[in-house]
């Protein structure tokens, strides 16, 4: 269990360079829009936030180790939370346009509170003004199948809803995005019945993985999608990060119950 999916150190830097024109060429486009000549300008700031935020995210630190590892299962589990609470406060506060603009502004909620948290624990952590603790923001495992049983129907309105010809942010398309970001954040972030150091480096490993999933997903789309179908895609996206993340997760406590049962043989 080496591989951590973690980036060479050096690519931070690589992430530094390439923000600064990323974030000015997303503003420019946001908020003055291109000419028709420049359009392309749309996608290519869209592509190099994501490339330079994932970049400065999950590269590795210097000295990788055990306590660091753990602080970055801390950030991006409190990163995840935060962006989803964003969401469902948007989702019931924003309509019609609006509302494409700020999931265009969500899109990189996540990476930059994950960076923000993850290097501030690290730099209070080398201070010595911050230990790890224990605490790790999961549920107990009984949120798990609460999360289950609220999945199946709302995961049923949102799929109605897309597929409606009447999208457009009324109150059951509004309680369908609320209700399986609620489900999906109880499946995902419930502790396991015997949650230790290993566990915790699964689930680290599986939320570095799923995210890097979501985003190479999200480059592909804005390559490719244009026009109306271009919301109907980032509203499908909203949920790719935590649909992958429990996948992931699950599969590898498959594997990993399935070695152990090997072993007791």
């Amino acid at each position: 269990m080496k591989r951590d999916y973690l980036l060479p150190t050096r690519f931070r830097l690589w992430g530094w360079v390439l923000l600064v024109p990323s974030v000015l060429s997303g503003l420019c486009s946001l908020y003055h829009g291109w000419e028709p000549y420049f359009a392309w300008m749309d996608e290519l700031s869209v592509i190099g936030m994501t490339l330079s935020l994932l970049f400065i995210g999950f590269a590795r630190c210097r000295q990788e180790d055990e306590c660091v590892s753990a602080l970055r299962l801390k950030a991006l589990t409190l990163a995840v939370l935060v962006e989803y609470a964003v969401l469902v406060v948007g989702t019931l506060t924003c309509y019609e346009f609006d509302y494409f603009v700020f999931v265009c502004y969500n899109l990189f909620m996540l990476l930059v509170a994950f960076v923000l948290l993850f290097h501030g624990l690290v730099w209070l952590w080398r201070k010595g003004r911050l230990t790890v603790s224990a605490r790790t923001w999961l549920l107990p495992p009984l949120y798990r199948r609460i999360g289950w049983m609220l999945a199946v129907p709302f995961a049923v309105v949102c799929v109605c809803v897309l597929f409606s010809q009447d999208f457009g942010l009324s109150w059951l398309d509004e309680a369908g995005v609320v209700g399986l970001t609620v489900a999906l954040l109880l499946i995902s972030f419930s502790r396991e019945r015997q949650e230790d150091e290993y566990i915790a480096a699964l689930r680290t490993k599986a939320l570095v993985w799923a995210v890097y999933v979501s985003y190479i997903i999200l480059i592909i789309g804005t390559v490719s999608i244009y026009g109306d179908a271009y919301l109907y895609f980032l509203f499908s996206n909203l949920f790719t990060l935590p649909i992958v993340f429990i996948l992931k997760f699950r599969w590898m406590m498959h594997q990993l119950n399935k070695e152990e049962g090997s072993h007791d043989k």
